[in-house]
Parts: structure tokens; sequence; C-alpha cells
């Protein structure tokens, strides 16, 4: 079993071509909200444009941010505590849309499995993954990024994804080496202060941080099933 470090929507797309399963990482926050959602039982559509989000139609809710604001009119914006702390109809259809994560998402059609992990559900992707249940070799964990640029703390929580399938048995690549090393070396403290952390605190969203910072609070697996994120966990 082999797996491999990409980055954005060219990197989800080279490993959908590979025939990689795929895990989308978007920390800060589009992937760790998808796994509040999907711990609650939502049923979430990921989709690339406002327009698209706004007509979907049989939603129950609207989510999306841009520029980590939320959309105007939307129900929340892209705030894992504040859908933590909503209270949802069972099974809701939810649509969302945000800056990055959801574009790498739909740039990985076509890949064998499209799943979406964070630091809060680290353990439990690679753990899905090494237990056969996805009938893969190979993955690619892909670090979103910010507007086709790098973020730390996408390519740290793929670090601690990429950690745990080495535990489990992988072997990585260079690159994916660097990033656990990446992960393993960097405090916890220069992504408290990176440029997507300062963004979010500006706008008031501080508690997202450590909600996002936190490993393995959110042991669920969201999985592309169709054009629906699931958790059969």
């Amino acid at each position: 079993m082999f797996a491999v470090y990409g980055a954005g929507e060219k990197g989800a797309r080279r490993a959908a071509r590979d025939g990689a399963a795929v895990v989308v990482v978007d920390a800060f926050r589009a992937s760790t909200t998808i796994a509040v959602l999907a711990r609650k039982g939502a049923l979430v559509i990921p989709v690339a444009s406002i327009e698209e989000a706004a007509t979907y139609a049989g939603a129950d809710y609207r989510i999306g941010e841009r520029g980590s604001k939320r959309v105007r009119g939307f129900d929340f914006g892209n705030s894992p505590t504040e859908v933590e702390g909503a209270e949802l109809k069972p099974g809701a259809t939810v649509v969302l849309s945000t800056t990055n994560g959801t574009r790498v998402i739909e740039a990985a059609n076509g890949a064998p499995a499209v799943l979406t992990g964070a630091f809060v559900n680290a353990h439990a992707v690679a753990d899905e993954l090494a237990s056969g249940a996805h009938d893969v070799d190979r993955v690619a964990v892909i670090g979103c990024g910010w507007e086709g640029r790098r973020a730390l703390e996408d390519e740290s929580a793929a670090g601690a994804i990429l950690h745990r399938l080495r535990e489990r048995g992988f072997e990585l690549d260079e690159r994916a080496e660097r990033v656990v090393r990446l992960y393993l070396d960097r405090p916890e403290k220069s992504l408290r202060r990176n440029s997507a952390a300062r963004r979010l605190t500006v706008l008031g969203n501080e508690s997202d941080l450590d909600f996002c910072l936190a490993e393995n609070t959110v042991p669920v697996v969201p999985r592309l099933e169709g054009d629906v994120l699931v958790s059969r966990r």
C-alpha cells in the first residue's frame, strides 16, 4: 500500500487519473465542518459555486463562505462550532460551498474513493483506508491550500493522516514523508498565528481554531457517494 501527498485542484485531478483514493484536507475549515455535519447525520452536497448552492433544489440548509465570510442569505457560515451548536433536522440535506475545499472535492471526480479529512478525524480516515474498506492500494492526501497557495494547516493535517497511514503499514513517497516531518516538528502555536488563523480571528471565529486543531475528536469518515458526502460510521 502506497500513499502520496498532493496539493490543490491540480493534485486532486492527477490523483484521480492515477486511480488513487483521494483524501481532501481543508483543515480551516471545510473538512472539519463536513466532519461535524456527518456526525450529525446530515447529507452534505459539496458544490464549487455560490450560484449552484443558492439554487440547489431540495436543500434544507445552505452553508457557504468566501474569503472566510458567510455568504449572504445562507443559513450558516463555514464554521464547525456554529454547526456543532445548531439543531439540524434529522437526515438534513446540506449544500456546502467554500473558497477552496469544495472546489478540490469537485476536482477529485473520478477517483475510486473521495474522502474528507482534517485533524479532527485523522486517525478515523487513515484507519478506514488501512482496513481495506475501500479496496484501494494507493492513497493521495491532498492539501487544499488557499486560493492556489500553500496552507500550512492543510499540510500539517495531511501529515497527521499520512503519519497514521505509515503506522498502519503504508509506504510513503518522499513528499509525503516531508509533510509528516513538518507535522511532527511544527508547533501548534505556529498554526494559530498563520494567515488563515489571523483571518479567522479578525472575523471573530477564534473558537473555530481550537475546534479545528483538536486531533481525533470527531471520529467519522465522510465519503463521497455520487454527489453526496455521507458517513457510515
